[in-house]
Order: C-alpha cells, then sequence, then structure tokens
C-alpha cells in the first residue's frame, strides 16, 4: 500500500520574501518553500544568513535566490520586488518582513534616528507595495502580507517610533486591501508579539528582569517562536482562505487581549 502523499498548500506559487535573512522573515521563505512556492530572498547585510535561506528554500527542489539590499535607501524595496518578479518569471506573493527597532525616548532621538526608522519601518512597505501592484495586475492578481506588530495596536514608552511606524503599516493594510481588492490582490498583516528570534533574543538577554516582567505579560506565558508565525502566514496564504483582506492578525499569545 503506497503512502497518500501530503498536497502542497502554494505549489507552483512565486513568493518575494524581504527580511529573509533571519527571524521570522527566514522562517516564512523556508516554509513557503516546503509548501511548493519558489523564492525570492531579500536580505540585508546578513549575507551568510541569506545564503542559509536561499540554500534552504532550494534544499527541496524548489526554485531560489535572493539578494541583499538597504532598505534605509527605502526606494530599493521596489527594486527587491521588480528583481524578484523577473527572477520568478512573476510574483504571485510578496511577503514583507523587513524591519529595524529603536526604543529611546522621543527627546534622545536624531532626526537621523526618525528618518531611517520611518524609511525602512514605513516608506519601504509603500515602495514594495506599489511594484507588487504593477506586477500582479497584469497577471489577475496576487496577495501581499506584511509583518506588523502588536505594538501598532498598543501604545508604550520609549516606544514613539516604532508604535508609531507600526501603526502606520497596520493602516497601509487596510487602505491597501480596499484599494486593491477589485484588482483581485488581497493584503493582510500578521501582528506578532514577542517572538524568540534573534533581535528580541539580544534585547531580554541585556534585561533579565524586565524578560521576566514581558513574559509575565503574556498571558500563555511564553514567548512565540518564528515556526508559529510561519504557519499562520501559510494559512493566510493558502487557498481556504481566500475570503480575508483587510485584516490584522494579532499572534501574541494573548498580550493584547488583556
Amino acid at each position: 500500500m503506497t503512502e497518500k502523499k501530503l498536497e502542497k498548500k502554494l505549489q507552483g506559487k512565486r513568493a518575494a520574501v524581504t527580511g529573509a535573512s533571519s527571524g521570522m522573515g527566514q522562517a516564512i521563505a523556508l516554509r513557503l518553500a516546503r509548501e511548493g512556492a519558489d523564492i525570492w530572498a531579500a536580505g540585508g547585510a546578513n549575507a551568510e544568513g541569506l545564503q542559509t535561506t536561499i540554500d534552504g528554500c532550494t534544499a527541496g527542489g524548489g526554485k531560489a535566490g535572493g539578494r541583499g539590499y538597504d532598505f534605509s535607501r527605502w526606494r530599493e524595496a521596489g527594486d527587491a520586488v521588480r528583481e524578484g518578479a523577473d527572477f520568478l518569471g512573476g510574483l504571485d506573493i510578496l511577503i514583507y518582513c523587513a524591519g529595524t527597532r529603536n526604543f529611546d525616548l522621543l527627546t534622545d532621538l536624531t532626526d537621523d534616528d526618525i528618518e531611517r526608522m520611518y524609511d525602512v519601518n514605513v516608506k519601504s512597505f509603500f515602495a514594495a507595495s506599489r511594484e507588487a501592484e504593477r506586477v500582479m495586475t497584469p497577471q489577475g492578481g496576487g496577495q501581499i502580507l506584511f509583518m506588523g506588530s502588536v505594538s501598532g495596536e498598543r501604545a508604550r514608552a520609549k516606544r514613539s517610533l516604532y508604535c508609531s511606524g507600526k501603526a502606520a503599516v497596520h493602516m497601509l493594510a487596510k487602505c491597501l486591501a480596499l484599494e486593491y481588492a477589485p484588482l483581485g490582490i488581497r493584503v493582510n498583516c500578521l501582528a506578532p508579539g514577542l517572538v524568540d528570534s534573534g533581535r528580541v533574543k539580544t534585547m531580554l538577554a541585556g534585561d533579565a528582569e524586565g524578560a521576566t516582567e514581558r513574559v509575565r505579560g503574556i498571558p500563555l506565558g511564553r514567548l512565540g517562536d518564528p515556526e508559529q508565525i510561519a504557519a499562520a502566514a501559510i494559512f493566510l496564504l493558502s487557498p481556504e482562505n481566500d475570503f480575508m483582506t483587510g485584516a490584522i492578525v494579532a499572534i501574541d499569545g494573548g498580550a493584547l487581549a488583556g
């Protein structure tokens, strides 16, 4: 008796993933490849991590490529989408995970800090989405999935720059869902809470007391995992979920419920 082969949810889809060198972006790119998608992995300065992602995506026999970009030069986000579509022969899915952080008091922020955060965390989303629409519309549609944050829904001290940028991303997702729906393009946004990825590990490792307090504020009592975020992304992108657009989906262990 032969074992039934499981159907891959995204077989033949062409996906560009930014922030793909590490953390949630890397986990999503690898999971999409396992589900049958071909991948363009757009990373940053971490060339080794990006190559690990590309190699992992091709391990199952799929097509994958990519390169590093500097999204503080926000127009490069449009280049990443365009080059990804050229490599893949079109684009069905854009996952936009690129981002940076700054958790300083407003009075400690420089003009350069503000410009860099908004260039990476907001403007680059506009550039990537605009280019994705230009590619997807002639094809008859596609999907865009943003990486937001619970910080886009909840204000915190020393987070004015980060929270306001993520709130802008959440609103952009909703606006584009309305704007792009007639074009056959769905737009949604994941809003993770604390996830056990590289940058969070580094941040919490330097503040054991603060780390304990942060975890105490999560009803499930633990950090999330990048693989859980990737699993949620697969559900949002899968064919059985084709009636969802304009949604901000929190994956936060219940933090926003309190």
